[in-house]
């Protein structure tokens, strides 16, 4: 593992801090699953993003997002070395 450094502001340190170690968790949960529960959860992750992005902007629809997430899953699964 790299060794990660962490800048924080002095009014939000300790907001920073803790959001900062949810995401470094969050990361060693992901880089530990395996090839096809990690492709699927970056397709999940793709498609809430898409179909939030649709919502905020009102131009893509739900048929978008579900296209998004599996071609991603499809892409990821296919391409990740693991």
């Amino acid at each position: 593992m790299y060794q990660r450094m962490i800048f924080t502001h002095s009014c939000s340190s300790n907001i920073t801090a803790m959001v900062l170690e949810s995401y470094y968790r969050l990361e060693g949960w992901a880089e530990d699953l395996p090839r096809l529960k990690f492709a699927i959860a970056v397709g999940i992750a793709s498609f809430f993003g898409v179909f939030v992005g649709s919502l905020l902007l009102q131009e893509l629809t739900t048929v978008h997002a579900v296209m998004m997430g599996v071609t991603t899953v499809i892409v990821d699964y296919a391409f990740d070395p693991r």
